[in-house]
């Protein structure tokens, strides 16, 4: 039976997802026309994501999980951690002039956040999984 303590746990790590999603969600929709403002949006969604992760405990044996993950799940990790840090500031750079989007950067682009919709996909199908086992 699944307590209410692991019910708040597994909603504050959804709710922590989503707000990521829309965070790079908005940062898409606005690179083209407001680049600025889909960057400030995608930090501050960003912020609150990451709290709120830290409100489950996600920082706590994180090492010991990152040492056995798989390395598909290493490589997700890496890739996801350059691309929150990479992606929002070519966009700024380029809201600021000092880089233009080729079709090389833009499919790049758009080939991490389609890797990541699936990734997204599959995790909140894996949690709506653990749900179900956890009421029979």
């Amino acid at each position: 039976m699944m307590t209410a303590q692991q019910t708040d746990e597994g909603v504050k790590k959804a709710g922590s997802g989503v707000l990521f999603g829309i965070g790079a969600t908005a940062l898409g929709v606005f690179s083209a026309s407001q680049p600025l403002i889909g960057v400030a949006f995608y930090t501050v969604a960003v912020t609150g994501a990451v709290l709120l992760w830290r409100k489950t405990g996600g920082e706590k044996s994180k090492i010991e999980e990152f040492r056995a993950a798989s390395p598909g799940d290493k490589t997700l990790w890496a890739v996801g951690m350059a691309s929150a840090i990479g992606f929002p500031i070519l966009v700024a750079a380029d809201g600021l002039g000092y880089f233009n989007w080729s079709g090389l950067t833009a499919g790049i682009g758009f080939a991490v956040a389609s890797l990541y919709v699936i990734f997204g996909g599959f995790s909140l199908l894996d949690l709506y999984n653990e749900g179900e086992d956890s009421i029979a």
